[in-house]
C-alpha cells in the first residue's frame, strides 16, 4: 500500500526544528520502511508553518504510523499537525515503478 504523511510545523517550535533537523534526516534515511519520495515545502507564506510531505510503499497502515511516531520531529512537537492516509495513485510516470 502507498501511504502519505502530510504534516504542518508549528512555527513556535523553529529552534527545535533547527537543533533536530540532521536526527530527522538520519532517521528518514535509516528507515526501514520504503520512503519513495519525501520533503518540504517551498518556503511558506507570511504566517504559516511550513509543510513536509513523506510518501512511502508498506505492509499496513500501521506499520507507517508507528516510523512516523518515532520520527524526532513529531516526537519533540516541531510539528503543530501530522496527517496519515492511505493514498491510491491511479495516473503518472512513477506509477509504474510501484
Amino acid at each position: 500500500m502507498i501511504v502519505a504523511r502530510y504534516a504542518i510545523s508549528d512555527r513556535g517550535k523553529a529552534a527545535e526544528r533547527s537543533r533536530l533537523i540532521e536526527e530527522h534526516k538520519a532517521y528518514l534515511h535509516g528507515a526501514a520502511i520504503r520512503i519513495l519520495l519525501s520533503g518540504p515545502s517551498a518556503p511558506p507564506a507570511e504566517g504559516k508553518g511550513s509543510t513536509a510531505i513523506v510518501i512511502a510503499q508498506v505492509e499496513t497502515l500501521a506499520e507507517f504510523e508507528a516510523f512516523s511516531a518515532g520520527d524526532p520531529f513529531v516526537r519533540s512537537g516541531v510539528y503543530a499537525s501530522v496527517d496519515i492516509f492511505e493514498w491510491q495513485p491511479s495516473f503518472g510516470l512513477l506509477l509504474e515503478s510501484l
